[in-house]
């Protein structure tokens, strides 16, 4: 009898609920993400939220134009925080952490993060997932990103800050949308969804007036039936054109600095190839590998894992503790740059057969 499939050294869901989750609200420069958190901060829902801002600047301003309690508020002011993010971030963090020590200090149940308009995402992701402090106590929940209407078309053509900001979130919020002529819009929201097809986009008005349409379902509740990467991947079905399913192979979206590509598989997966294939993607296309996210159903694994990372650093599998749905296909999204998507299909179409090969006679039954 051949050898059981190895599994993935995965935590479990309760553990990965037991980290406090983080948003990141990104935006380029003049894109609302002030605006928009402040009226977020009026929900009743976001009241036991700590708030870390980034300041692009010697002098630090925009701690006194968010309206939050001053003891859950703090400022970065040590230049862009994607630069310096190994000392200012961890710092703040830690304050934060060091507050909950005290009797009379708040109990933080979320963290949203605030960068300057200039910031790459991507270190900041990275440092929750894998930075050794960090990652103890955080964990990424969700990425959130502001367009602006009047200015958002120029600023993707100019500005790759912005581009990287749209094609990493995972909900898009165009603000000032009243601002514009409706043909503006709609060529805006166009372009927008070139950029990362799979992030629901929703008009700043809307999004200023409930913070649950901003945020997944487990920023707030750690009890909710669905997980947020369950949610993220449901996009799947609102765009058919951009994906086939397997054996057809999977089809990336267009090219536009950044890609969306969609691979959708019925069969389990072998952990132990799946995982060596990904492994050589991150090591041979880190920088162009924006961010991978999915949820596999694996050869010996009843529950289902998710997976998610950026560049090259990924987290830890979680396994979860049900399938957020019937549907127990694997589905994996990336979001690349340049041409690591042509390449990620083709090594994906020459190593299909072997990831979906099972290891172990039919009959063995489940991993212990």
């Amino acid at each position: 009898m051949s050898a059981m499939p190895k599994r993935p050294a995965a935590m479990t869901e309760a553990e990965d609920r037991g980290r406090l989750p983080v948003a990141l609200l990104t935006g380029f420069l003049g894109s609302g993400k002030t605006t928009l958190l402040n009226a977020l901060l009026r929900d009743p829902c976001l009241a036991d939220t700590a708030v870390a801002i980034n300041e692009f600047g010697e002098t630090p301003l925009d701690q006194d134009l968010v309206a939050h309690d001053d003891d859950k508020t703090l400022v970065m002011a040590n230049g862009c925080l994607c630069c310096n993010l190994a000392g200012d971030f961890e710092e703040a963090v830690m304050r934060i952490f060091s507050r909950l020590q005290l009797d009379t200090s708040p109990i933080f149940s979320r963290l949203i993060v605030e960068p300057s308009g200039l910031a790459d995402p991507a270190p900041i992701a990275q440092a929750v997932l894998r930075n050794p402090v960090l990652s103890r106590f955080l964990r990424l929940e969700s990425i959130i990103a502001t367009v602006d209407a009047v200015f958002g078309r120029r600023h993707l053509a100019e500005w790759s800050e912005s581009r990287k900001q749209v094609a990493m979130a995972d909900k898009i919020v165009l603000t000032k949308a009243d601002l514009v002529r409706p043909r503006d819009l709609a060529a805006l929201e166009a372009e927008v969804a070139n950029i990362n097809p799979h992030a629901p986009r929703i008009y700043g008005d809307t999004a200023r007036s409930k913070a649950s349409l901003v945020f997944p379902a487990r920023f707030f509740d750690a009890e909710a039936e669905t997980p947020s990467i369950a949610t993220w991947l449901a996009d799947f079905d609102a765009h058919p054109a951009e994906r086939h399913l397997l054996p057809d192979g999977p089809q990336a979206g267009h090219d536009h600095g950044a890609t969306s590509i969609s691979i959708v598989c019925g069969t389990p997966l072998v952990w132990r190839e799946f995982e060596d294939w990904l492994r050589r993607i991150r090591i041979d296309w880190s920088n162009q590998l924006l961010r991978v996210k999915g949820i596999l159903n694996l050869a010996g694994c009843a529950l289902p894992v998710v997976v998610q990372g950026v560049h090259h650093v990924l987290h830890p599998a979680v396994e979860l503790d049900r399938w957020p749905s019937d549907d127990r296909r694997s589905r994996l999204v990336f979001i690349t740059e340049g041409a690591a998507s042509r390449e990620i299909l083709v090594r994906w179409e020459e190593s299909a057969s072997r990831l979906m090969t099972p290891q172990f006679q039919p009959n063995a039954g489940p991993a212990a």
